[in-house]
């Protein structure tokens, strides 16, 4: 597994992980709707597997995208804990 942070692109920033079964998950930002108070989101997209079709992505808001990751962390732990046996 793989991360990478790369830039210039409209929504500013992104984050890069490539898992052991091959799909890229790309965490960055976005702005919905226009005018001087756009809803920022973080965005979330995984790429497709080599047996499906499509990929999917979502829009989080920054709670949710805490949530998210707060949930994250409890389940590697887990891992971590399960694997150490």
């Amino acid at each position: 597994m793989s991360s990478r942070t790369s830039g210039a692109e409209s929504a500013g920033q992104h984050v890069s992980v490539r898992t052991t079964c091959g799909r890229e998950i790309r965490i960055g930002h976005l702005a919905l709707g226009g005018g001087p108070h756009p809803a920022w989101r973080v965005s979330l997209g995984i790429s497709a597997s080599s047996d499906t079709q499509d990929g999917t992505w979502a829009g989080l808001t920054a709670d949710e995208a805490r949530q998210l990751a707060a949930a994250l962390l409890v389940q590697a732990a887990a891992c971590d804990h399960w694997t150490r046996g």
